[in-house]
């Protein structure tokens, strides 16, 4: 294992969507925040890997506001101190901003004159080689403090058209080389003659900045965000978010900049970004199958099942992913996964809520699953957190029926504070202030009715909540 490095600092991004993923991973619960290749999340496995070669005080994760107490919850079941480096965006301005706001971060805990090198991962990629890795990290990071703009270059080990390429140019070392162009996501036919020409890298999106060329290179291509940045002197950048443009730190800074070098990432590098990847990835029965979670296959070949609702059965299946939540069923033919974002687009051109949550929604205070739902009521299972309350609220349009099904809750309706355990109830009129807490030891489970003319989760009114959450 390498040394941790002194001095650079890592950036997470961790405000994705993984709309290639779906129905998994959605919006509001996206895929970095997932187990999909054990037991810790791909984020846990991202922070995981990050403190083999950064302090837990040089790690700062940038994310956003629906997903922060969630990411600060996964980071601090590995360190506690990782929670502090967690960064909530207002607003997603894509890369380059977030980016600013992790070297913001990174500068102010160190104090300095300059502004740290910092390396820059996404939160949700799998990496097979960790001590490979760490040695490519180190090279960026020479390169970096020497004044050049890293990015890591995947050796292609077939035609893939999910992914931009960088195209190399001369050896600077033994792993990297000067980048001579950026290309976009190509067509098959020109993704293998990329393949047969030897020159071309898959972009992984990692990158090592030296932080005042960064700053630099800013201020002479995005004059917006060189104006923003100066600010922080005078307000939190945090205040000015929402104002600036959305842009990413490739099109913003890589495709201007010069002395653009590329790092070569062979060590065992995939985005798990679509259906595909999962079942390259996977480990396959004697039928070349991969199967998860409740499933059955039957004369499949060459397949994917994956369920994480009821029981999912296939019967003479060939090259084909099939996947199941609760509430959503995808069936793709493999070579066509990379469209399973269009799909996403589709619902939320109809606005349809499953682009955006699962029915297992979780809250800073623990979660609550929709069982059933109709025109003028709603079930929900509510889990509250050992000595988690939620926010003091009330309803325009709706009541609210509570029963305890385990654990202890502490009620209070108007000025009136009850005491509830298992099989007692309580009935929240609509428009009277409220709120739920558990004051034991155990998570509180109660089913909760909910009923009136309109059910959606825009009608609360906050009045006091521990969590900071803005009143709605």
């Amino acid at each position: 294992m390498n040394a941790q490095s002194p001095a650079c600092h890592a950036i997470i991004l961790a405000g994705g969507s993984g709309t290639r993923l779906w129905p998994i991973s959605r919006s509001l619960f996206p895929k970095q925040l997932i187990a999909l290749n054990g037991d810790l999340t791909l984020l846990q496995e991202t922070l995981k890997r990050a403190l083999t070669h950064f302090r837990p005080d040089h790690i700062h994760v940038v994310t956003n506001e629906e997903h922060v107490f969630e990411v600060r919850a996964q980071a601090r079941t590995l360190d506690p101190r990782l929670e502090a480096g967690v960064i909530a965006e207002p607003r997603g301005r894509n890369t380059l901003p977030a980016i600013l706001l992790g070297l913001d971060a990174a500068w102010r805990a160190t104090g300095g004159e300059t502004p740290p090198t910092i390396a820059v991962f996404p939160s949700d990629h799998m990496l097979g080689d960790i001590p490979r890795w760490q040695a490519a990290l180190d090279e960026a990071t020479r390169l970096a403090d020497d004044g050049w703009f890293v990015t890591f270059g995947v050796p292609p080990t077939h035609p893939e058209t999910g992914y931009g390429y960088i195209r190399r140019g001369d050896s600077i070392a033994d792993r990297s080389f000067e980048v001579e162009g950026f290309v976009e996501k190509p067509d098959h036919a020109t993704a293998t003659a990329y393949l047969k020409d030897g020159r071309y890298f898959w972009n992984s999106g990692m990158f090592v900045f030296n932080g005042q060329s960064l700053i630099e290179a800013v201020h002479a291509h995005q004059s917006d965000l060189g104006h923003w940045w100066e600010s922080r002197g005078d307000r939190p950048l945090i205040e000015g978010y929402t104002s600036i443009p959305s842009i990413s730190v490739d099109y913003g800074i890589m495709e201007h900049a010069s002395r653009i070098a590329v790092v070569e990432a062979d060590f065992g590098w995939d985005d798990l970004g679509s259906w595909e990847a999962l079942y390259r990835l996977g480990k396959k029965d004697e039928s070349g199958c991969v199967r998860r979670g409740d499933t059955m296959a039957l004369d499949c070949e060459n397949s994917m099942l994956f369920s994480r609702g009821g029981k999912l059965v296939g019967i003479g299946l060939k090259d084909i992913v099939a996947v199941q939540t609760r509430d959503a069923t995808l069936v793709c033919a493999l070579d066509k996964t990379q469209r399973v974002k269009d799909v996403v687009e589709l619902l939320k051109a109809e606005s349809s809520s499953l682009a955006e949550v699962h029915l297992t929604v979780h809250r800073p205070w623990g979660s609550y699953t929709v069982l059933e739902e109709g025109k003028l009521f709603k079930i929900k299972r509510i889990t509250v957190l050992p000595g988690a309350r939620l926010s003091l609220q009330m309803h325009h349009h709706r009541s609210e029926h509570w029963v305890v099904v385990s654990g202890a809750a502490l009620v209070q309706v108007g000025e009136t504070e009850t005491l509830l355990t298992e099989n007692q109830w309580a009935v929240i009129p609509r428009g009277a202030m409220h709120r739920l807490s558990n004051p034991g030891k155990i998570p509180l489970e109660l089913i909760e009715v909910q009923s009136g003319p309109y059910l959606e989760e825009d009608d609360i009114v906050r009045f006091e909540d521990v969590y900071g959450r803005k009143p709605k």
